[in-house]
């Protein structure tokens, strides 16, 4: 589920890598994960993931939006939300109900824990294409993949645009703000998919 690395990396682009690069890691060979990518995955595995996914979602985006909410025209978030996909597809499996979290996700404070919160989900939906067309290879037409199709062929444009949000709009002093949050968040995710995996035992 790695992200794609640009031949020349922006400072703040740099920074936020090398900071999450451990959990990053440690999400990629999570257990409710590893499962998707295996030689024959099956479909109560991929329900397990969805459904403890969409916690993290619903905290993450309500976050996002609640700071975005005063400051119309800083960044358009809504085209790329994902929890009514995430939604949608785990209906149609109809073999796990979502699993909400317990935690708490803080609004970002500043324009730079924004970047850091949305370099995680971005990043994500890069990472969920390489999940997509291993499921729907082995999996077939018939499984719904919405989720983690991601934003389809369109997934690197939106990457590129984030970016140049990021850079143009995250000064050098909200750069810590920015790596703190990113870590924050993968720790939250994995904090929460500990749980789900704990629970189903």
């Amino acid at each position: 589920m790695s992200e794609n690395t640009p031949d020349c990396e922006s400072p703040l682009h740099a920074l936020l890598r090398a900071a999450t690069k451990q959990p990053h890691h440690a999400l990629d060979h999570h257990p409710l994960l590893v499962p998707l990518m295996r030689a024959a995955p099956q479909l109560a595995d991929y329900a397990a993931a969805l459904a403890a996914l969409h916690g993290i979602h619903v905290l993450a985006e309500a976050a996002i939006m609640a700071f975005l909410a005063p400051r119309p025209g800083l960044f358009d978030y809504t085209p790329r939300r994902r929890l009514s996909a995430l939604q949608a597809d785990l209906a149609q499996l109809g073999k796990a109900p979502p699993v909400a979290s317990a935690m708490t996700l803080p609004t970002p404070g500043n324009v730079g824990a924004l970047v850091g919160m949305l370099y995680t989900l971005e990043g994500s939906t890069l990472g969920g294409r390489f999940i997509y067309r291993h499921l729907h290879k082995c999996l077939g037409d018939a499984v719904p993949l919405s989720f983690f199709a991601g934003y389809g062929d369109a997934s690197a444009q939106r990457w590129e645009e984030f970016w140049q949000f990021a850079d143009a709009q995250c000064p050098p002093a909200e750069f810590p703000d920015a790596a703190r949050s990113a870590v924050q968040l993968f720790g939250l995710i994995k904090a929460h998919l500990d749980h789900c995996h704990a629970a189903a035992g």
